[in-house]
């Protein structure tokens, strides 16, 4: 069953940041609601996480459980998007629930060696965890098309860093439905390859960072608004994007508040209606 819940729109310190009394924190701790965000995080469907990162379990206690979830994708090993101790929260769970698959790009998959190799991980206890089939990993490739669960995913190189793999992954969701989801987190100013193949898709809904909000410049391994807008602009000149795409911004940080990001949308007069993601909102 298809759900597409956007369950945290920020960036890696939430917002409100726990050391942080700017603004845009301030303003989050007196009103709360959608002006307060968990690290990002999105359920695509009963079965399908994309992400489960640093605020996993107070999602869920906010959210629903996520007794039914069978697969992760993980866009790239940092910890707000990657939370080891949700295999922890699976290993107690075992006999209440099938085995859950985590999805990993090419050299991202080293982590799950790292994790199984170190005492320090899990308790080394993760490679026992393996053996027994409470957790799986798979390693994909980029530009590969494969089935998860009910839905065909390909991943495209992001231009980010994680925490072992020099590119992280966007991914191109083929939904049950006929329709194509893409989420694009953690991109960076998006590689030319990339851009390129994307050009030549059709896009029903886009996700994307926005990680810089207000504050244009040009910033490594995440984008400002500025800069998705020159994106969308050139997914709309090619057709992958039409007037009939539904776009939504996320992975957003505690430079910019909501009603800013608002404001900066309407005033980069993008070619379509945009959406400035909130935790909670669903898209389906």
């Amino acid at each position: 069953m298809l759900i597409g819940q956007f369950w945290g729109t920020s960036a890696a310190e939430g917002i409100p940041a726990p050391y942080c009394r700017c603004p845009v924190c301030l303003e989050a701790r007196e009103k709360g609601g959608i002006y307060s965000r968990m690290r990002s995080c999105f359920r695509l469907s009963d079965k399908i996480m994309l992400d489960l990162g640093a605020d996993a379990v107070a999602q869920s206690m906010r959210f629903g459980d996520i007794t039914d979830i069978e697969h992760v994708l993980i866009t790239h090993t940092h910890d707000d998007h990657l939370n080891p101790h949700m295999l922890m929260e699976a290993m107690w769970s075992k006999r209440f629930r099938k085995p859950i698959h985590y999805y990993f790009t090419e050299e991202a998959f080293e982590i799950t060696r790292l994790w199984m190799d170190s005492p320090w991980i899990l308790k080394g206890m993760l490679r026992s965890w393996v053996e027994e089939g409470i957790v799986v990993f798979h390693q994909l490739k980029f530009g590969e098309r494969t089935k998860v669960g009910d839905v065909f995913v390909t991943p495209f190189r992001g231009n980010h860093k994680g925490n072992v793999e020099p590119n992280s992954a966007m991914y191109l969701v083929e939904l049950p439905d006929g329709r194509s989801l893409f989420y694009g987190l953690d991109s960076g100013k998006w590689l030319p390859e990339t851009l390129e193949a994307v050009k030549k898709l059709h896009l029903d809904i886009f996700i994307s960072e926005a990680t810089a909000g207000i504050h244009f410049g040009r910033y490594g391994g995440h984008m400002c608004l500025e800069q998705v807008r020159e994106l969308v602009g050139e997914l709309f000149d090619s057709g992958a994007i039409t007037p009939e795409t539904k776009v939504y911004l996320t992975h957003i940080n505690h430079g910019s508040s909501h009603d800013q990001m608002l404001e900066a949308v309407d005033a980069l007069d993008f070619p379509l209606p945009v959406t400035v993601a909130v935790d909670g909102m669903k898209i389906f």
